[in-house]
């Protein structure tokens, strides 16, 4: 009688080299402000490097995340034991000469990626289609292995946002072939600014989260007060009503309140949106400015930290509350825990509540 073989299961890409970044460029540019903060830019040891960005000894995270800023060929240096070096992209993208010198840079990074830039000559600029169809496609045309597709699309589209939120535009017409190619000037004149009205174009890497209210005023002073002082601050304001990644909007403000530098609370109203998000970001060890128009808006154990009272029946209370908004950004960037609640606050590397 025959016996049937067990059949073995595929497993050929399990130990297989990754072609392709597992974190995202945005993730990957945390390395480079890290050894800047930390080092003023110059070489760094990994295991300082590891220690800074708050991952244990054993945590395969780290690993992960220095891997894709070489793929991404921000730095050099891979390995617990090597020295971290910021590479010539990774100095235009943190420390450029101009606005269209950091896009240039932000391109190449990503474009160093083959798989990556691969996909996008493919598509050209063009709509990608719905998931089955894109997986289907990465599968068959461009080798990406069935079990890392999951994981290649969603690092591929955040970072086609990431570009997008500089306003790159995509080159409107695909390549005649997917064959390796060399980057050009031609190439790079194809990412061009966005005309559309009213769309806000980032400028800068680090983030200012804004907790506030929405409506008639509150939007009117997000737009022509709290906007422009947050950007004369060298920060990127955004707001939770400008996220549009996946995922629940708890979860959406959680990941940008890790992501921002600093964040900004209006707590004019007392506001019970504003008040949770203010809690999360006191979890997360955030320095946090509070404004309002009411000091008694403001909780009594938080008025010793960076409160700005504004009122607007001063004249030109406007560009006052302007100034004092950059100011107290600037401060809180250089001392940032005075803006964060003694319990929270952080002492030799540890929470003070630990």
């Amino acid at each position: 009688m025959a016996t049937k073989k067990k059949e073995k299961k595929d497993d050929s890409t399990k130990w297989s080299v990754w072609t392709f970044p597992k974190n995202t460029l945005e993730d990957a540019i945390r390395i480079l402000k890290v050894i800047e903060d930390k080092n003023a830019g110059n070489p760094m040891h990994a295991s300082e490097l590891r220690s800074a960005l708050g991952f244990s000894p054993s945590d395969w995270r780290f690993q992960d995340l220095l891997k894709s800023a070489n793929l991404y060929g921000l730095v050099s240096g891979s390995g617990n034991k090597s020295i971290v070096k910021i590479e010539k992209e990774g100095q235009e993208v943190l420390t450029p000469s101009s606005g269209g010198e950091r896009k240039e840079a932000l391109l190449k990074a990503f474009r160093n990626v083959d798989d990556f830039r691969k996909v996008e000559d493919f598509y050209g600029g063009k709509r990608i289609p719905e998931d089955e169809f894109f997986y289907n496609n990465l599968i068959r045309n461009f080798n990406i292995p069935r079990d890392r597709v999951d994981k290649f699309s969603e690092i591929f589209l955040a970072n086609i946002n990431f570009l997008k939120s500089f306003n790159i535009q995509f080159a409107k017409e695909k390549s005649e072939t997917t064959e390796d190619i060399v980057l050009t000037k031609e190439d790079l004149e194809t990412f061009q600014l966005e005309s559309s009205v009213g769309q806000r174009v980032r400028k800068y890497l680090d983030t200012c989260f804004v907790m506030m209210p929405f409506g008639e005023w509150f939007d009117k002073y997000y737009k022509e007060i709290y906007i422009p002082a947050i950007k004369d601050a060298s920060f990127e304001p955004i707001r939770a009503d400008e996220l549009f990644t996946t995922g629940s909007v708890v979860e959406q403000i959680w990941e940008q309140i890790n992501k921002s530098k600093i964040l900004l609370a209006e707590l004019t109203g007392k506001n019970a949106n504003v008040f949770y998000e203010l809690g999360l970001a006191h979890a997360a060890v955030k320095p946090v400015i509070f404004i309002s128009s009411n000091v008694d808006d403001v909780p009594f154990d938080l008025r010793h930290l960076r409160v700005i009272i504004y009122d607007i029946r001063e004249p030109n209370w406007a560009d006052k509350l302007k100034v004092k908004i950059t100011e107290y950004l600037k401060n809180a960037l250089k001392e940032p825990n005075k803006s964060i609640p003694h319990p929270f606050r952080v002492d030799n590397g540890k929470l003070k509540s630990e």
